[in-house]
């Protein structure tokens, strides 16, 4: 059953215990994207989406979030692939450097 989605790109990076992401500020880019059927179609708009903010913001970590309209329907197997990072929305988000102790040197 085909179903609207919005991709915001939201700034973060990869830790260590996980991810941490910049929620209250702007995103990079969002669109939306009005009709899909799979979950194929939109590890699709994912990838494509990423790639095309990345191009325009080569040297920024982010994480692609996908948002399901109110009123759709998630496609058989969102949800499996959204826990595991089947979609690709982790792709563009880098390792953060992290400082070393100043008690340590």
């Amino acid at each position: 059953m085909p179903c609207t989605i919005t991709l915001s790109a939201i700034p973060g990076r990869k830790t260590h215990f996980g991810m941490t992401l910049a929620l209250t500020g702007k995103s990079l880019d969002r669109k939306t994207i009005e009709v899909v059927s799979t979950v194929n179609d939109i590890r699709s708009a994912v990838a494509d989406f990423g790639r095309a903010v990345h191009e325009a913001h080569p040297e920024e970590s982010f994480y692609v979030s996908v948002s399901i309209a109110k009123g759709c329907r998630k496609p058989n197997g969102y949800d499996a692939a959204d826990k595991n990072d089947g979609l690709g929305e982790r792709t563009y988000l880098k390792m953060e450097e992290t400082a070393p102790c100043p008690a340590t040197r």
